[in-house]
This record gives structure tokens, sequence and C-alpha cells, in this order.
């Protein structure tokens, strides 16, 4: 999301009292508590079960890819008809913020939901009228969007967003309450935007919250469901939710209320090295450890697997792969790497690319997904038998073909019924 915070923790059942608290945004890039070095030698609490390890290996196995073995070989490239054997059918979720909206057009046949991001949460559950996405939100530009994603059979969801630490207090505080008041004022949104349910994008990090947040998204849910029993509603999650009993969302709990978890499975490097910002795998947080988890404690059919349409540029204290950071790493679309023209190489730990240049007198390292490990993180959710997978977002793809086909895994989307 423009803002993804999620909680780092070694893992529990591998080491014991193992939490490793903290915070990270996305596009913000504030930081307050990382994962380790994705590029160093494994520790215990780094390892795969056996099972995570099959399901990586059968992973790698759907896609027709051979992949490097060795470091720093040229990435391979996504072939034509990269799933010889297609995917079994599932939904893709794809983010549209506010500012792509009238300057960007989906691909809403490759699509199974559009959530449009985002309107902002004010205290005591109310929506704030103010921002650009509120005022984008009555525009003519997304009506488009939405009568344009209805006709190719999407759902179309309104995100609901907040970081703020005093609104996530603030209807925390008087759960039940807040959750009613908020669930009144969406359902006036969904029912004039002629929308099909609500992506609720709220990134607390409080321990002291946790059950609160259970208690308030019960509340919103049920009242919701009472208005509008077609409308959906998809929580977004951390990737370390399912094995952090110290973290904000208590997501066995949660997927009671829900219709799908939405993990939001990237910013998981630490920028103080350069590293995959979502490693399949090999890293102290990475996404076979955090489906084998989610799927561990909710049903799998609930899941979508988030996977970025962006990367990080670190400047760098050297090519190697791993090195120290010497500035504040940068965000870069997915888009803006193609057009920089570099050749990425691959990195066989964590099974995704990067790119290194020198810029400026300075070693720099680009890591980001390109199609080849978005194809092996779409075949990854399907060995865990999830809902499927999405997006954050869809402009900084720029519609790149090879994209959609990775996501869809050599079939159209699944459709889920519209509110009508």
């Amino acid at each position: 999301m423009a803002s993804v915070r999620h909680r780092t923790a070694a893992r529990l059942t591998l080491v014991v009292s193992s939490i490793v608290l903290g915070a990270l945004s996305c596009a913000a890039c504030t930081v307050s508590g990382f994962a380790p070095s994705t590029t160093q030698a494994p520790s215990p609490a780094q390892l795969l079960v056996p099972s995570e390890l099959a399901a990586v290996a059968k992973a790698e196995a759907a896609v027709a890819v051979r992949l490097p073995k060795v470091p720093g070989r040229l990435a391979p490239t996504l072939p034509a008809g990269a799933f010889p054997r297609p995917l079994p059918a599932h939904q893709v979720v794809g983010f549209l913020p506010y500012w792509e909206v009238g300057g960007f057009t989906p691909d809403y046949g490759d699509l199974t939901t559009l959530a449009y991001w985002s309107v902002s949460l004010a205290a005591g559950g109310s929506i704030a009228h103010s921002g650009q996405g509120w005022s984008t939100l009555s525009s003519a530009a997304l009506a488009f969007d939405v009568g344009q994603a209805h006709g190719a059979g999407d759902r179309v969801l309104l995100t609901v967003f907040s970081e703020s630490a005093s609104v996530i207090r603030s209807v925390t505080a008087h759960p039940a309450t807040a959750g009613r008041r908020l669930a009144g004022q969406v359902a006036v949104l969904l029912s004039a935007g002629d929308l099909d349910g609500v992506d609720l994008d709220i990134e607390g990090d409080s321990t002291q919250e946790r059950a609160e947040f259970v208690r308030f998204v019960a509340s919103f849910s049920q009242r919701l469901k009472l208005l509008g029993p077609s409308w959906s509603v998809m929580l977004d999650t951390y990737p370390s939710s399912a094995f952090d009993p110290l973290g904000f969302f208590d997501v066995k709990a949660l997927v009671r209320y829900v219709d799908d978890l939405f993990v939001m499975a990237y910013d998981m490097q630490d920028p103080g090295v350069a590293a995959a910002t979502a490693p399949l795998t090999n890293a102290s947080l990475n996404d076979a450890m955090a489906l084998a988890e989610y799927a561990s404690v909710v049903p799998a059919r609930r899941i979508v697997l988030g996977i970025p349409l962006y990367g990080y540029d670190f400047p760098s204290a050297s090519k190697l792969d791993g090195a120290p950071t010497t500035g504040n790493p940068v965000a870069v679309t997915y888009a803006e790497i193609v057009a920089a023209g570099r050749h990425p190489v691959w990195d066989p730990i964590t099974e995704t690319p990067y790119t290194v240049f020198r810029r400026g007198g300075r070693w720099h390292q680009t890591w980001f997904d390109d199609p080849v490990s978005i194809a092996l993180k779409s075949a990854l959710a399907s060995q865990f038998g999830c809902a499927g997978v999405g997006v954050w977002e869809l402009g900084m793809a720029g519609n790149d073909p090879a994209i959609s086909a990775a996501l869809l895994g050599g079939r159209p989307p699944l459709k889920l019924p519209l509110v009508r």
C-alpha cells in the first residue's frame, strides 16, 4: 500500500521467546525495526520446514523457467506458456490509488477485484471528508473506472485507510460504537458509488490494541453485512501476523469477520543492506514462511498474497549482494526499472532479481520483482491453496502483459458475483 507497516518476527516454531518488534512503511520508508539481511547464511530462525521447502520446489517446477543457481547470473525472462499446467483459477486483486484515477486504465479483464485506494479513517470511526482520495471518490473518472470494471465482471472495493496511531487508538477505545459508525458511513458510500464492498487498510502497531481491534472489525462487519448482505470485506494484514502473538493483527480471530485477508508481503528487507523487498524464500521473513504460518491458523482459501510492483534502489558500499547501504533506499516502480534499461541478475537465495550499477561515483543496487519472481509467487500461493494474489499497485507496471501472465498462471482470473 501507499504506507504498509509490518512487524518482523523470528520464527516461533524454531526460536523460543522470538519476537523482533518493528514497523516499516513501504512508500514513506519510515522504519523502526527490520528483518535481518536476506543474503547472509540462514540462521536457525531462517530455515524453512520441510513442508515449506516442498511448496517452494513445487512452485519452481510449476513455472517453465530455468532458474540460475549461481549468484549474479542474468535473470531469466518469462516465456509464453510459462505455466505448462495452468494454475487453478484464482483471484487477482489490484489496487488503484487516487493518483492513478483518470491517468491510468487497468486491464480489467485480468482482474477479479479492483480496490480503490482510499478514503481516510477519522477519529471515532468516521470517514474523513477531506483529501484527494475523498474528492476523487465522487469524480467522473472513478465512476468510469467502476463501470468499466463491472463490465469486465470485476468487483470494486473501497479502501478505508489509516496508519495514524491516534485515530486507531480512538476506534479501539470504543470498538463497538466505532465499528457501527464506520459501517453506516461506508454503506452510504458503497451504495452511492455502486461498489461491491470494502477493504480495511488500518495499519496499527500496538499490542495493547490487538483485542480491541478484533472487536472493532467484528462490530463493523456485522453491521455492514446487515446493511448489505452481499457486500464483501477484505482486511489488509502484515506478513508476520500469523505467528506474532504480540502483533496488532490477531488473524485467527479476525478471519471470522472478513471474507479475505490481504497479506501485505513486501517491505521485508533491512534498509541497512541491499536486499530483496519480497523474498520468496530463505530470508528471516519471506513468502513461504508467511503463507505456511497463515495457512496453519486460517483457511487458506481466505488468503490473498500481496505482491509488490515496485522495488528499492539502495546506494551500497559495493556491488556485492547484501552489501551495507550508504544512504536511504528510494522506492522505484517496476515500469521505471524496466525503462532504465539495465540488465538484472538473479539472486537464487531469495528468488528475486536485482540490478547493479554505478551512479555519481557510488554503487547502487535495485532489488525488485519481475514477471519470473511474480510467477513463482503466484505458483507458491497456489501450492498453499490460497484464494489468490494481489498487487500494490496497478499503475506501477503499466499494464505489462508479462506481469499479468505471471499473476494469472495460465488461465483467466476467477470472477466473483457482483453486488446487484
